[in-house]
């Protein structure tokens, strides 16, 4: 029976959410393949940046502006990337899966549960906000699982990712993380973000 014990790396800063997720088997090889994933799960981090980014006011600062006008051409970037992609998209979200994110790791439970293995390696196709719906696609290898409340739970180690996929997901699961410490205190400023309250593991 593949169960382990909580380790110490898959503690510390997460975000606890349901959300869209897929495993797709894969040996991790192709260089190329690897690059591709990195590549556009950094526009996807981007894009989920901007969206759920709170406005900034606008200056009459010169300076100011060549900084707004840039993070516009940004923000039509990923908007054309969006197009593209929702054109190219025919079979809609997979199914629901509770999650545990970190910047490292993920947590997950669901129906795609049994289709891996401790061991197995392949790629987490995850939506971080069904909102706007711009998969991650993150390589990573089963590092073991673990039983919670009757359901078990894969512990997937991310691998092969680049300097900017890793720093987009450590502020994403930040910016998340302290709009969920938010929602807990009571306030609904964030309500409307797609993050649900997290349950209690």
């Amino acid at each position: 029976m593949n169960q382990v014990q909580r380790e110490p790396e898959f503690e510390g800063l997460a975000l606890h959410d349901y959300l869209p997720l897929a495993w797709e088997p894969s040996d991790l090889i192709n260089p190329a393949d690897l690059e591709h994933y990195n590549q556009e799960t950094a526009r996807a981090l981007q894009a989920v940046a901007l969206f759920e980014e709170a406005p900034k006011e606008i200056s009459t600062d010169a300076l100011h502006q060549g900084q707004e006008l840039l993070h516009l051409e940004v923000k039509v970037d990923v908007l054309l990337s969006l197009v593209s992609r929702l054109v190219n998209q025919q079979h809609g979200l997979p199914k629901f899966h509770n999650t545990v994110l970190r910047a490292d790791t993920l947590e997950w439970t669901g129906p795609a549960v049994e289709q891996a293995r401790t061991g197995d390696t392949g790629i987490i196709v995850l939506y971080p906000n069904p909102l706007l719906p711009l998969p991650f696609r993150l390589a990573g290898c089963i590092a073991g699982s673990v039983e919670r409340g009757g359901n078990r739970w894969r512990l997937t180690r991310f691998e092969h990712m680049s300097p900017a996929v890793q720093i987009g997901l450590e502020k994403l699961v930040f910016r998340r993380h302290r709009r969920q410490v938010a929602i807990a205190r009571g306030t609904d400023v964030f309500s409307k973000t797609g993050i649900h309250r997290a349950p209690k593991f």
